[in-house]
């Protein structure tokens, strides 16, 4: 278990979360939701994160936590994974410097 979640006070911003008291299944897709119903769902969802006084903590929770489910911090399963993806990839060896990969790059030299 992470170690962030044997101290209360490090999880106090749910107590002030606009969604407490909501029912939860606005929040966490049921088995077989597609289409439409869910979007419409999820839409509902997020705008009661909205204007959330704690969003902040929330979608950083669900990040360092890797909440697999439901809708955190105004995010989606699908979009949390996405920032995940996008903020762990290195950059592009033309964008950091780096030389390109050594399998496709060819060194010119001088022909005597």
């Amino acid at each position: 278990m992470p170690h962030h979640f044997h101290h209360p006070r490090d999880r106090d911003w749910q107590h002030r979360a606009s969604c407490r008291g909501t029912d939860t299944e606005m929040f966490f897709s049921p088995d077989g939701e597609r289409g439409n119903v869910r979007a419409q769902r999820e839409h509902a969802a997020k705008q009661v994160c909205h204007n959330c006084p704690v969003l902040a903590d929330c979608r950083a929770h669900a990040l360092t936590a890797t909440e697999a489910y439901g809708i955190w911090g105004g995010l989606s399963e699908n979009e949390r994974a996405r920032l995940i993806r996008r903020t762990r990839l290195p950059a592009r060896p033309r964008e950091c410097g780096a030389p390109p990969d050594p399998l496709t790059w060819r060194i010119r030299t001088p022909r005597a």
